[in-house]
């Protein structure tokens, strides 16, 4: 059962991590697009709201440096988890004390993010 359970998480997380990167890197693209392209009416002016919402998390102190590391660590930390759920789904026999340990751990982390996720 729990290994079942370790092989869903690790599909999750590791579905949550490439959409991360997906959307930074589409992101990256579009910046890249208005630079080429400049403002064209249909496209957002990408790179000036880049900016402001650099100033802004620059402006907060410290709320926003631990903001701007939630909104790009979430996807590493995510792309951790499935890299930890995949080793454990992987082993054949019983779980040792350590891995159960370790399962548990990241278990925990796993719901917290889910429940971040929801909640904000």
């Amino acid at each position: 059962m729990s290994k079942s359970l370790a092989k869903i998480l690790m599909y999750i997380t590791g579905t949550y991590a490439l959409l991360g990167y997906g959307l930074l890197l589409l992101w990256f693209i579009a910046i890249m697009l208005n630079l080429v392209l400049g403002e064209i009416s249909l496209f957002p002016s990408t790179l000036q709201n880049t900016i402001t919402l650099i100033e802004s998390l620059v402006v907060n102190g410290f709320i926003g440096l631990i903001t701007a590391l939630i909104l790009v660590g979430q996807f590493f930390f995510a792309y951790h988890l499935h890299n930890v759920f995949n080793r454990l789904s992987k082993i054949d026999g019983p779980y040792s004390i350590q891995e159960h340990e370790e399962y548990v751990t990241n278990l925990i982390l796993a719901v917290l993010l889910i429940i971040y996720l929801f909640f904000i």
